[in-house]
């Protein structure tokens, strides 16, 4: 029957739960879905890790090659990431091209990645203007139930985490490139980047502010996704991302600060812990 009154009256019935504190998947306001993740799923990739928050899945996977670097930028690597959305993951995306909506996903990944500066570029050079290493992101959506750039960016800093560059000898006057994949060093991440995602939702002569939302909650409160994206590093404020949605007022963009703080604490005790907990122990 509910199911009924909601697709008869959408707005009323999501109205009728936010009206009583709570939202229609029971959450209250800032609380946010369970969260799991993997590392190290994938064999045929350097460094891997599957995130699932609430219903949305996405999967990374990180290559690396060897390539020259730029001549304007001759001790510099690279840093590449892409994110797939495909029509399988969500009824939103149709078969073909990428839709504008996979392509502004993809952009703001990049960019908060980007802006976080966790990976200093020129800790991937080998040898200045010869050889550098360029780094590939991959994350595929296996479903799409809200809340994608958090996801994915989780999935990315849990493989960031985890990938060991192998030991490159460049020999200077041949040219000859030998990889050592035995001698292996951690990749340096500086901080750990995380962004939290809220849909913004106008409710008589207020904002409600819903963290972590889900699609249904995100298609109600304006049809594009999240509304506002707040990413952090590490206390440290890397960007904000508004679009769409109702505006914020001092007050409210406070109080979503507030919570993106206190969430980025939380995922990233998650992704420590997956962490530690998937390292070989020294009974093994």
């Amino acid at each position: 029957m509910a199911e009924i009154y909601k697709l008869i009256h959408p707005v009323k019935y999501f109205n009728d739960y936010l009206t009583r504190e709570v939202r229609p998947d029971g959450r209250k306001f800032n609380e946010q879905r369970n969260i799991k993740l993997n590392v190290k799923s994938l064999k045929c990739v350097e460094a891997s890790a599957v995130v699932k928050c609430g219903n949305t899945t996405v999967v990374c996977g990180i290559h690396l090659k060897l390539a020259a670097p730029k001549p304007e930028e001759p001790d510099r690597g690279f840093l590449v990431t892409n994110v797939e959305v495909p029509a399988l993951c969500s009824h939103k995306y149709k078969p073909g091209p990428p839709s504008d909506s996979a392509q502004v996903t993809n952009f703001l990944v990049s960019d908060i990645i980007a802006n976080s500066k966790c990976i200093n570029l020129k800790d991937l050079c080998i040898v200045p203007e010869k050889l550098t290493w360029v780094i590939h992101c991959d994350v595929v959506c296996l479903d799409n139930d809200g809340s994608l750039v958090d996801a994915c960016i989780m999935g990315i800093m849990a493989s960031f985490k985890t990938l060991e560059l192998p030991k490159v000898l460049y020999d200077i006057e041949t040219g000859h490139i030998e990889v050592d994949d035995a001698a292996r060093t951690p990749l340096q991440v500086h901080g750990l980047p995380i962004a939290s995602s809220f849909a913004i939702y106008k409710l008589g002569d207020r904002n409600i502010l819903l963290t972590d939302p889900s699609s249904y909650e995100e298609d109600m409160c304006g049809g594009v996704g999240e509304n506002f994206i707040v990413s952090s590093n590490k206390d440290l404020l890397s960007g904000t991302h508004k679009y769409g949605g109702n505006k914020l007022d001092t007050e409210e963009l406070e109080r979503a600060l507030t919570i993106a703080k206190e969430r980025a604490y939380c995922l990233e005790n998650v992704i420590e812990t997956c962490i530690t907990n998937s390292e070989p122990t020294n009974n093994e």
